[in-house]
């Protein structure tokens, strides 16, 4: 493929949701070196902005515990993949959500060094 048509292709739109962006600059920097579009958003009002004007395609929560199921009712009819990061005793496990719009909650986690 030519660097034109690579230019021209669109990059994957991933959406971080959090309290802060600091928060994800464990990920931040590798998504944006692969060539994804990196979106913050705090709150459900920031998420259905990025919901109107953004096809977004994977979604990373470091808020689960905050309204998981607004959430989903608001990714619901996109093609989105969506994992929360679920804190555990030691670390954390990446629980999935959403693959490509389906609703997946109940199959197995990802361990960090799992979760590329």
């Amino acid at each position: 493929m030519s660097a034109s048509k690579v230019d021209e292709a669109r990059k994957v739109n991933v959406l971080l949701i959090g309290e802060s962006s600091y928060l994800f600059s464990f990920c931040r920097s590798p998504l944006e070196w692969a060539g994804c579009q990196c979106h913050f958003a705090e709150s459900h009002e920031e998420i259905s902005r990025f919901l109107r004007y953004t096809k977004l395609d994977i979604v990373l929560s470091l808020n689960a515990h905050k309204g998981l199921s607004a959430m989903m009712a608001l990714l619901a009819d996109s093609r989105v993949s969506m994992f929360y990061r679920l804190p555990v005793e030691e670390g954390c496990w990446w629980v999935p959500v959403f693959r490509n719009g389906e609703n997946c909650l109940g199959t197995p986690a990802f361990r960090p060094s799992e979760f590329h």
